[in-house]
């Protein structure tokens, strides 16, 4: 067997487990994608906070990762949401005043940098909680980790066999214009599908025509394809900051938790924000 061979089979097994995981826990008792949810983002944040370290960044580990945990909780356990956001909040605050205490230099970097993982990996997480639970709309979870993974391959099939002009490439030297333009067409063909599948076409807009029902798919599907983009590209950002090629090494042939989830990250927001008030328009 090959190196490239047995490079790719590794990448495409730890790629099919992580989907099956996923994939998986919308269809599993709520408290397992809690828990699967919830171990996804303390590994990314665990990841953001070694990272920062290695520029000699001191950000509260434990910290980060029990705001995160308490966060998510809230979110998945209506019945924990007020107590666990407010110690949550609690426990922001005893951040600054550990850091009076910790006697070390550059203290805001080391605030920052503890917190800042919270809002850029806790914060959607916990969003995809809400939507999921509070909610009732797990399907739109779902569909946006859907249209995630094929934006990601259509963008990279299409500047594969197409790609000239780059887009960023000091941040991401292989992405190109030509994968974007592709990559959104087919991302946003792919959504229009989704609303004719019997699981996904109502969680948009319920009841809603036909055409009303597709236009709005096509948009969710744009949303996330620029919005995942944009996170993938800050990633990129982020760890060419640091000098780090991948954000960890747990998923062979894939990178970190953080560079799984990129765009999901930046993407989940803004698809909440769309599905809110359309919800509220229509």
């Amino acid at each position: 067997m090959s190196p490239q061979f047995k490079s790719l089979l590794t990448r495409t097994i730890s790629g099919a487990v992580f989907v099956a995981l996923v994939v998986g826990s919308f269809f599993l008792p709520v408290y397992m994608q809690f828990i699967l949810f919830t171990l996804f983002a303390v590994l990314a944040v665990y990841e953001y906070v070694t990272i920062v370290g290695t520029a000699g960044v001191k950000a509260h580990k434990l910290s980060s990762v029990l705001i995160t945990v308490l966060m998510i909780l809230g979110a998945y356990f209506v019945e924990s949401v007020e107590i666990s956001w407010l110690v949550a909040y609690v426990c922001m605050n005893l951040v600054l005043t550990i850091e009076l205490f910790r006697k070390e230099g550059h203290p805001f970097d080391n605030i920052v940098h503890t917190l800042m993982p919270v809002f850029w990996i806790a914060v959607p997480f916990t969003l995809a909680g809400v939507a999921n639970v509070l909610l009732e709309n797990k399907e739109t979870v779902l569909a946006l980790f859907i249209l995630i993974w094929c934006s990601d391959t259509f963008a990279y099939c299409g500047g594969s066999l197409f790609g000239k002009h780059k887009m960023f490439e000091r941040i991401s030297p292989k992405k190109t214009w030509e994968g974007f333009a592709i990559g959104g067409l087919f991302t946003a063909g792919a959504a229009a599908g989704l609303s004719f599948v019997p699981y996904f076409s109502n969680a948009l807009l319920y009841e809603a025509s036909t055409t009303t029902n597709v236009l709005a798919w096509v948009f969710f599907g744009l949303i996330v394809f620029v919005m995942g983009t944009l996170g993938d590209l800050i990633e990129s950002m982020f760890k060419r900051s640091y000098g780090v090629k991948d954000s960890g090494n747990i998923m062979p042939g894939h990178g970190g938790m953080l560079d799984r989830f990129d765009s999901f990250l930046f993407a989940m927001p803004f698809c909440m924000i769309y599905w809110v008030l359309i919800t509220f328009i229509y």
